[in-house]
């Protein structure tokens, strides 16, 4: 018998012994995170191709690592689990039970039966269990044999999924940038033309260009919705929609197109509307560990650009001059220079200055600022050096900085807000006498982005979580003088934080 032929057997087994309104068969795939729906009694309403997300909550922890049943009589004893319950009620089921399968000690999957509120006595649930005993064999054969190995792009649509029904969103459209990129694996080229990623519950494609179509297919296989020069995109939209479902609330992508945004919103008369940030924004926040490891080879390599931009800096040299040095290092390590910030003399005043021709003076203080991308993931460092000699004053102003990245760092922790370790690394500079010339933030978020969420703010009352990635960069400028700017990565840990960089903070003098 087929895995399929299996079920469906057991599904009539099931409904012999007083009923199953909804009966659906799930199998782990703890590889992708993903509990596979391996069969379902109801393919349109239930279908096949929406797997759930294994998550680290009561129900995961009970059925899927304990091996124990679960069982829950009315809506309001499973919806906290299911994050589809307002579907199930729509089936018309009130009650779940979900009976692992076990061989060895480990859970392959559950067998899971919906039906009317109530349904669910200990003598119908004891004779689930005993018809599961009886074809204990048969079905563990058959959920072994179902296929597995889904990718980090199936997991992940998987959790918006389950995002989306938290935040009473529809639909969640996508333009070509970092939301895409996280989600799909790939962006494809951004230009005037509507190139949409649209999610619905059940459903998700592309609204594309023609002219993008092929190249596009090579990386991914969701539907595509095409449009040509021609025609325009109108009508393709319309049967993206038509066939992606009923839309009352937009989840819209914050960095979209204004007239591609009209687009879809003209499509959608009296639609309610939020930005992506609370849907695939709130999960890319907290960064898994694959995301964490591409942070980290990032930073091994902005380590080694920043110690060839030290190994280039004597009198005469420009700024030009000193960052080039650091993106030959960048693209030796298979990186793209993303900005290159060197700012001389009193030029490291300028937070932001643009790097340029002023050549570096014996005594100079000297801002290096750098940061690359490889893999779809940034760096971003700043460390500090003298040609020569310290400015006179600079080692006292140094220290301060450093002190305050110390406190910051010192702070990070999960459950406090972002706001407190702003005001850490702030407490320490105002207390020495620079307040007024810590003029920015002390850190941003670094993913698919260079700037991205958390930021670390005064105002920011983010609550950090282990999986938060951002700067920490405190800096006192003094016009006319020099500036100091001392930047480290930091990652939340279960307990504190881990710092990217190897890269000492301690003044390098060339």
């Amino acid at each position: 018998m087929t895995p399929t032929e299996v079920f469906a057997d057991l599904h009539r087994a099931a409904e012999a012994l007083g009923g199953a309104r909804l009966f659906t068969v799930s199998v782990q795939d703890t590889a992708a995170g993903l509990a596979r729906r391996a069969y379902t009694s109801d393919a349109a309403a239930y279908p096949l191709s929406v797997p759930k997300p294994i998550q680290q909550d009561d129900w995961s922890r009970r059925v899927l690592i304990e091996g124990q049943p679960f069982i829950a009589n009315t809506t309001a004893e499973f919806a906290p689990y299911f994050f589809d319950h307002a579907q199930i009620n729509a089936l018309g089921c009130f009650s779940a039970a979900n009976l692992p399968v076990i061989v060895a000690g480990e859970v392959l999957g559950t067998i899971n039966i919906l039906d009317v509120e109530g349904h669910f006595t200990p003598a119908r649930v004891a004779a689930l269990q005993a018809l599961i005993a009886d074809r204990l064999d048969r079905i563990a054969a058959a959920m072994q044999a179902v296929p597995m190995g889904g990718s980090g792009v199936e997991a992940r649509l998987a959790r918006l999924r389950v995002r989306m029904v938290e935040a009473g969103v529809d639909l969640v459209a996508l333009a070509p940038g970092a939301h895409m990129r996280w989600l799909c694996g790939f962006a494809p080229h951004a230009d005037e033309r509507a190139c949409l990623a649209l999610i619905g519950h059940r459903g998700a494609g592309f609204l594309m260009p023609v002219l993008n179509g092929d190249d596009a297919r090579q990386h991914c296989d969701w539907p595509f919705w095409a449009w040509a020069d021609d025609t325009g995109p109108d009508a393709a939209l319309a049967q993206a929609l038509a066939e992606l479902g009923p839309v009352a609330a937009l989840s819209l992508d914050e960095t979209m197109r204004a007239d591609h945004a009209l687009l879809l919103l003209d499509a959608l008369p009296g639609v309610a509307r939020s930005f992506a940030a609370d849907t695939v924004g709130a999960l890319r926040l907290c960064k898994d560990a694959s995301e964490i490891s591409a942070l980290r080879e990032n930073a091994r390599i902005a380590d080694l650009a920043q110690t060839a931009l030290r190994a280039a800096i004597r009198p005469g040299v420009t700024e030009r001059e000193l960052a080039e040095a650091a993106r030959a290092a960048f693209r030796a390590e298979g990186a793209v220079p993303e900005f290159t910030i060197v700012g001389t003399g009193g030029n490291g005043a300028f937070p932001h200055h643009h790097t340029g021709e002023t050549v570096v003076q014996p005594g100079d203080a000297i801002v290096c600022d750098i940061g690359a991308r490889k893999d779809g993931y940034y760096s971003d460092i700043t460390r500090m050096a003298c040609c020569g000699t310290m400015p006179e004053g600079y080692a006292a102003v140094h220290a301060v900085v450093n002190a305050a990245v110390e406190a910051a760092l010192a702070t990070i922790r999960p459950g406090i807000r972002a706001r407190e370790v702003d005001a850490a690394a702030r407490k320490v500079i105002t207390d020495a006498g620079y307040g007024p010339y810590f003029t920015h933030r002390t850190g941003h978020g670094v993913g698919q982005e260079i700037h991205e969420p958390p930021y670390i703010t005064g105002v920011s009352d983010v609550i950090l979580a282990p999986g938060m990635v951002f700067t920490v960069e405190p800096g006192i400028y003094l016009p006319g003088r020099f500036g100091i700017r001392l930047e480290e990565v930091a990652v939340v840990t279960e307990t504190g934080c881990e710092i990217l960089s190897t890269l000492p903070r301690t003044p390098f003098v060339a």
